[in-house]
């Protein structure tokens, strides 16, 4: 009878070793998981100033009559606007007066207005805006704003 108890005492010893080592050696998931999401919450100051001047501009811009959607992104005092216009109408260089005056009127820290209706020009804004929103750097994007700045220039 000693013997058995021997036994089984040292099984479940050993039992409870292998359970200790695997439990202990398993790759927590969740801590990755949980530092990627405060990653994307986590905006910077500064680059949250510039995202939220930028959504006010592309709201500005989005009520505006004949404005199906409006993307913008700043650079120092530059603004680079993309937009749809509604099913039927163009954009015109009466538009584009007013979208300026419209900016230039509630932003006094932009300068110079840039606008597009190109869908690769506004893909490419769009893309900007939401690495900024998943928390890269504006830093980061300064190289692929001013690509983007220096196409609508050339417009």
């Amino acid at each position: 009878m000693r013997g058995r108890n021997l036994f089984l005492i040292k099984l479940l010893l050993i039992l409870l070793i292998m359970v200790s080592v695997i439990a202990g050696c398993v790759k927590e998931d969740r801590v990755g998981e949980e530092n990627e999401e405060e990653i994307i919450v986590d905006v910077g100051g500064k680059d949250q100033d510039i995202l939220i001047r930028s959504e006010n501009i592309s709201d500005l811009v989005v009520n505006l009559y004949g404005i199906d959607n409006a993307t913008s992104i700043i650079f120092n005092d530059v603004v680079a606007i993309g937009i749809e216009v509604a099913d039927g109408s163009k954009l015109t260089d009466d538009m584009k007066e007013m979208i300026i005056n419209t900016v230039l009127e509630n932003d006094t820290m932009i300068r110079q207005v840039l606008i597009t209706d190109n869908k690769k020009n506004f893909d490419q804004i769009e893309n900007v805006i939401l690495s900024l929103m998943n928390g890269k750097p504006y830093d980061e994007q300064v190289k692929e704003i001013n690509r983007i700045i220096e196409k609508l220039k050339k417009e």
